[in-house]
């Protein structure tokens, strides 16, 4: 079993809150208290909320898309896992991507990313409905 890292426990402390709070109005105290980590050993793993919020995105998108070809995994089912994910979490999606358009902060493979889980989406009710 693989241990968490500090990115990924405070990640995880924040969709957790971002369950129960507006995005926009989540602290970086609010991440730490929620999880029991300071914010020092927040700093070091992240510049501010929007680094991390980059960052969960990144990974969770590659979660889904390194599944392709593994134990005969196909592509399709990728693009189906990818937007389920996305429906179920439509909220958090979208608030982050409005998040960062307002603080101008928009990393390309964040704007890209939620491009591809959109299209993904629709390919999803073409293929599995």
């Amino acid at each position: 079993m693989k241990c968490k890292t500090a990115k990924e426990i405070l990640a995880e402390s924040f969709r957790e809150l971002a369950e129960k709070k507006n995005i926009d109005k989540i602290t970086v105290r609010d991440i730490t208290e929620n999880c029991g980590y300071s914010s020092a050993t927040f700093y070091r793993q992240f510049k501010d909320k929007y680094d991390l919020i980059v960052w969960d995105h990144t990974q969770r998108v590659a979660e889904v898309m390194n599944q392709i070809g593994k134990n005969d995994y196909p592509w399709n089912r990728t693009l189906h896992d990818g937007a389920k994910d996305f429906q179920n979490n439509k909220e958090y999606h979208v608030e982050c991507a409005i998040l960062m358009s307002c603080e101008k902060r928009i990393n390309k493979l964040f704007l890209i990313s939620n491009c591809i889980l959109i299209a993904v989406k629709n390919i999803h009710f073409l293929a599995f409905a």
